[in-house]
């Protein structure tokens, strides 16, 4: 399974690739002549260099961008300046179609398809990062937001404070802290409690919320479960390596799965660091 799935982005990697090459050349094409007339009072014979200069700059500044996300240290004044420039040559290009709409829009077309296309290998890239080095947070569904909005940002909030990633871990401490909350209404009164109640027990409730994302202790059946999957690892990856082949986290994790084991994305960190699976092969 994993196999196939290499190969279909290897592929599609390669269809897309000279795609969006050519995507950029011809938007610097359209660009170039009108870029180029504007620079000539101040350029002469070498105004050229002012549109080409632009869109090698573009172009650079957006592939270290892409290339910053991969290696998970995301910079975005890169990609923000990248979004300037190529805003400020469809501007000018506008303006010198002196009011024709269809003229300006045709000027716009290019930039605004290629912008999207990089985005969207922004958000391919920053979701295949987060799945695995397991800090991608799992979004609050959208029908929830709606049924139960405030609910729905303090469960958010949560997360965000106590960097939980994954939504059913978030739930699991949505319930702990409104069952700890029920327990306090029932005792002091519905909206007495945070006066009422002694100051002891509103500070374990932070207490059990922080003891609860960040758990320290095991019980025996977690541990086995744990050292299993972590022989199972070590065995795979000895294997891997007996063939001359290289695994990622995600494949390691695939394989998991296949032989049974279960393990959530946010994990494998963690157990790629036991097994002391180095940082390039993710």
């Amino acid at each position: 399974m994993t196999r196939h799935l290499t190969l279909a982005v290897t592929i599609a990697s390669c269809i897309v690739a000279p795609l969006v090459a050519a995507l950029a050349v011809l938007g610097g094409i359209g660009s170039f002549t009108t870029l180029r007339h504007l620079a000539e009072p101040w350029f002469g014979a070498h105004a050229w260099i002012v549109p080409l200069g632009i869109d090698v700059g573009i172009l650079a500044l957006l592939a270290w961008d892409l290339l910053m996300e991969f290696a998970d240290l995301p910079w975005p004044v890169l990609r923000w300046i990248a979004w300037a420039f190529i805003t400020a040559t469809v501007v000018l290009n506008v303006a010198a179609a002196h009011g024709d709409p269809i003229a300006g829009l045709m000027h716009a077309a290019m930039p605004v398809l290629f912008v999207t296309v990089i985005e969207g290998i922004r958000h391919l890239i920053r979701r295949w990062v987060g799945l695995t080095t397991g800090t991608r947070r799992d979004r609050v569904p959208l029908s929830r937001w709606i049924l139960a909005p405030i609910s729905s940002f303090m469960l958010w909030r949560r997360m965000v404070l106590w960097n939980v990633t994954s939504y059913p871990r978030g739930l699991q401490l949505e319930y702990l802290h409104l069952e700890t909350i029920s327990t306090l209404h029932q005792t002091h009164g519905r909206w007495l409690w945070r006066w009422k109640a002694p100051l002891s027990e509103r500070i374990a409730i932070r207490l059990q919320l922080a003891g609860a994302a960040f758990p320290t202790s095991q019980t025996p059946q977690q541990q086995e479960a744990d050292d299993q999957l972590i022989q199972a690892a070590q065995a795979i990856v000895a294997s891997a390596e007996q063939r001359g082949v290289r695994l990622s986290q995600m494949d390691l994790a695939a394989q998991l799965r296949a032989q049974g084991h279960r393990i959530a994305n946010e994990r494998l960190r963690w157990l790629a660091t036991t097994i002391g699976m180095r940082r390039e092969t993710v």
